[in-house]
């Protein structure tokens, strides 16, 4: 359970609640305003004596609750979260200095009258306007609290919502930058078979249907399936060795593949590259790949000759972006070792599964 999925935090801050919040903080308002009338009959034994506390007790609960949605209403979301801190600190001020003299009004007029010497009453000094200050400041300052609390709590879900649909958008990107040159490729090798073989260009076509199939359907999914990912693998090496007979491949599985589900097109880039520096160059080349499963965890593994003559076409460009995609997709939790000898090209990927 994330600290968000907490009921309580969820309670506070999601809109869905509004009402029940209202409505328990105003029934405790009417519970703290009428607390103290229970024994009002000892101290104000007439009638008019309790009627005229019933009317303080109702109309300072109005009042502060006026007060209180000014507040929430108006000042915090229109001076506080708008940076106007010296403009929210006066009227917050302004509030205590109105609930002072509101008091003492209601003590002056309707308390002190009814009974004059049996209650301690409210005076104009500095020393009450600081107690029943403090005493508002405990429960107007609850309240803004719980407000910035509310703030918080949108302003981070607001910046992962944000974050988690740039991540998205960042990896539909560079997911579409690694199939268009997967493309490129094949369609270069048919252009070439056309002229050089035909009936095999004609195998390459059919081939080719199945693969582009896959990556219009299959590999706009979230996850697919571990054995469709390595069935492209074996169809684009199949085309591969169509285009050149002095090729040999073989892919290797360990443990239980079948269910296993991962996001599309993070084993391509390196075939690819096995393909772009090895297979595609004069004489004897081959490519050996395994899948593993052992441990909820993915071992890839890719090795492939190398021409003895340099290869200097310009590359990398797909080995940057499925880096950055295993950045986004595993931060932290997988493990990809490149080893570039003299003869031969090896990859090792372990994903968590």
């Amino acid at each position: 359970m994330t600290p968000f999925n907490n009921p309580l935090i969820r309670f506070v801050s999601e809109r869905r609640y509004r009402w029940l919040r209202h409505t328990l903080f105003i029934l405790l308002g009417i519970i703290l305003a009428f607390k103290g009338d229970v024994g009002v009959g000892d101290v104000f034994p007439s009638e008019k004596a309790r009627q005229a506390v019933l009317f303080v007790d109702t109309v300072s609960l109005i009042f502060m609750l006026s007060m209180l949605y000014l507040l929430m209403l108006v000042l915090i979301p229109y001076l506080l979260f708008r940076s106007k801190v010296f403009l929210f600190s006066l009227s917050f001020f302004g509030i205590l200095t109105l609930l002072y003299f509101f008091v003492w009004s209601l003590d002056y007029y309707y308390l002190r009258p009814v009974n004059p010497g049996r209650l301690a009453h409210i005076d104009l000094s500095l020393l009450s306007f600081v107690q029943i200050g403090a005493v508002s400041t405990v429960l107007l300052g609850a309240v803004v609290g719980l407000k910035v609390f509310q703030k918080w709590i949108k302003d981070v879900q607001r910046m992962n919502e944000l974050h988690q649909t740039s991540l998205k958008t960042e990896l539909e990107q560079l997911k579409s930058q690694v199939n268009p040159h997967f493309l490129f490729n094949t369609l270069n090798n048919l252009f070439v078979l056309t002229k050089t073989d035909p009936e095999k260009a004609s195998q390459v076509i059919l081939g080719l249907s199945d693969l582009l199939r896959y990556q219009l359907y299959d590999s706009s999914r979230e996850k697919i399936l571990l054995s469709k990912d390595i069935d492209f693998i074996h169809n684009l090496l199949s085309l591969e060795k169509i285009r050149k007979n002095d090729f040999e491949y073989n892919i290797k599985t360990e443990g239980r593949i079948d269910g296993v589900g991962l996001p599309p097109f993070l084993f391509i880039p390196f075939v690819e590259n096995a393909i772009k520096h090895g297979a595609s160059t004069v004489g004897h080349s081959w490519l050996n790949i395994s899948f593993r499963i052992t441990d909820n965890q993915l071992h890839f593994t890719s090795i492939n000759s190398k021409p003895l003559v340099k290869n200097n076409t310009p590359g990398g460009l797909g080995l940057k972006n499925i880096k950055r995609r295993l950045d986004l997709l595993y931060p932290g939790t997988y493990v990809l070792d490149i080893d570039d000898d003299t003869d031969k090209y090896f990859v090792k990927l372990i994903l968590p599964l």
